[in-house]
């Protein structure tokens, strides 16, 4: 299968300054075909910068996968080089473990900046869930060491009771808490528009987030907010295809090219499938009724599964119509039976149904 086009991160090598930009844009993962920014196609790239000084990084990221940060964020650490990091509109959630592990951080003063709780999905009894809560405290004490080795004048039960609350800094802020370095400039066009945070021509939704400025009216905003003008559309105005379109060009062309491609490896993952006999379950999953490749084995091992049971029915009520005497239960070690069924009665019912006498003991 190809891979997706690179197009929320990139790395660029400057030879003569002996330094390289990281553009880290979007969702962070582990996953190269779906996600933004993938922490092993990030590692192996940084690996092949070879002896470089300075490496910028530039980041504007909802957050991710934790585990995917982490990686990232140590490969940054590792390296010789000095590491800046930009935040170029957001650094939320597993976002800040990135930016937290480089070396100087620098942040526009209209940006924003969050951190809060790791989340999970859990199933399962008392005793899984209560090993999923276990694991979650251990995953915040790792965040939480990264943490303060940023912000080394808080203590970890300041910043935990942060973390409690999902707490979002504007500039000074995580400067005062020793998340950023340096404040730098202002971030262009950065917008809340029906909870979706446009940074930056990448929209993040936010509805996700309990504590985002400004989307509780009972609440002040923390941050800085643009000013609106005749091009800007705001939460009370109606927000329409067209309009997006016509607003927001760059984003809705980045949303349109991502959602092709993503149906593209979704089309490409069911005919890498290769089923048989199934031919209008495939078009109904490609076409009238979309499934992923996951599913849609899952449901034809289940119609199979329907077909079998079907089958076995049907010998066993021909078994029953037929006048050839039931066997009793074979022992232990005997044949004659299936299931309870007489050998003569299966062989029966499948010489019948394929027409033939090829079937016999």
């Amino acid at each position: 299968m190809p891979k997706m086009t690179k197009k929320f991160w990139n790395i660029m090598k400057n030879e003569e300054a002996k330094s390289a930009d990281i553009v880290m844009y979007g969702a962070i993962g582990s996953d190269e075909y779906w996600d933004d920014v993938c922490d092993k196609t990030i590692k192996e790239e940084i690996g092949n910068l070879g002896a470089v000084e300075n490496i910028n990084v530039h980041i504007n990221s909802p957050g991710g996968s934790v585990f995917a940060a982490v990686a990232i964020a140590n490969t940054l650490k590792n390296h010789k080089a000095k590491v800046t990091a930009f935040i170029d509109g957001l650094a939320a959630s597993a976002a800040t473990i990135i930016t937290s592990a480089c070396d100087v951080v620098k942040m526009p003063k209209n940006a924003l900046f969050m951190i809060h709780n790791p989340l999970t999905w859990a199933y399962g009894n008392k005793q899984e869930l209560e090993k999923t809560g276990v694991l979650l405290d251990k995953v915040k004490d790792s965040i939480l060491e990264t943490y303060l080795a940023k912000a080394k004048d808080k203590t970890k039960e300041e910043l935990s009771a942060l973390m409690d609350e999902e707490k979002w800094f504007n500039a000074e802020e995580a400067k005062e808490y020793g998340f950023v370095d340096e404040i730098v400039g202002e971030v262009e066009n950065l917008q809340n528009v029906n909870n979706l945070l446009i940074v930056n021509s990448l929209a993040f939704d936010i509805s996700k987030f309990k504590n985002f400025p400004g989307s509780n009216p009972t609440e002040p905003v923390t941050g800085p907010v643009p000013e609106p003008t005749q091009n800007t559309a705001t939460n009370t105005e109606e927000m329409t295809v067209e309009k997006f379109k016509a607003t927001y060009p760059e984003l809705y062309e980045n949303i349109v090219n991502s959602a092709i491609q993503r149906e593209r490896n979704r089309i490409e993952a069911i005919e890498n499938l290769e089923i048989a006999g199934f031919d209008d379950v495939v078009s109904t999953a490609k076409f009238k009724e979309p499934v992923d490749a996951a599913n849609l084995a899952l449901k034809i091992l289940n119609i199979k599964k329907e077909k079998n049971k079907e089958t076995l029915k049907n010998i066993q009520e021909e078994s029953q119509a037929t006048a050839v005497p039931v066997a009793p239960k074979a022992e232990a070690g005997e044949t004659g039976t299936v299931v309870g069924i007489p050998l003569n009665n299966i062989l029966k019912y499948m010489n019948k149904k394929t027409g033939g006498t090829k079937w016999a003991l």
